[in-house]
């Protein structure tokens, strides 16, 4: 007990010096913190120009009793309006180009289809013809119709 009272005597005869030493402490955490805002909103600052530049318009306003950045957040904001537009024009013509691109193919695969189908009858007839020709030891009209299909020509008249 007497131990305790000797230090608060102590520290009640140097009660100045450790206000004063608070007070110091308490001033040189607040500096820091300031310095590191400045820092902060420097870094802010330097990147919010390096924005404008990039969107082509001055941090600074030309305009009086404008602040400084509300021109450029107007053009940034127009620009990122004008990318979502054209982003969105984009998907669409991306697919309609799609929904083409598949409507073209089926009609190729239907006329790849008929094409082939076509080949196959004329193949046939021309089977056909041939046996017949063979048959009667002679090529008349049909065979050479037969043979006019299966190249791909119109029939003879």
């Amino acid at each position: 007990m007497i131990l305790l009272k000797g230090l608060f005597a102590k520290l009640k005869a140097e009660l100045a010096f450790v206000v004063l030493l608070a007070v110091a402490s308490a001033g040189a955490v607040l500096y820091v913190r300031a310095e590191r805002a400045i820092a902060d909103r420097d870094a802010v600052l330097h990147r919010a120009e390096l924005i404008c530049k990039s969107a082509g318009i001055d941090f600074a306003s030309k305009r009086p009793r404008v602040a400084d950045g509300v021109d450029c957040g107007n053009r940034v904001q127009q620009l990122a309006e004008w990318k979502g537009e054209a982003e969105r024009q984009t998907a669409q013509l991306m697919a309609q180009a799609l929904t083409d691109n598949a409507a073209r193919q089926a009609r190729d695969n239907d006329a790849a289809r008929r094409a082939a189908e076509a080949a196959n009858s004329a193949a046939l007839a021309m089977e056909k013809a041939d046996a017949e020709a063979e048959r009667r030891n002679l090529v008349d009209r049909e065979w050479f119709a037969a043979v006019n299909n299966v190249a791909g020509l119109r029939p003879a008249h």
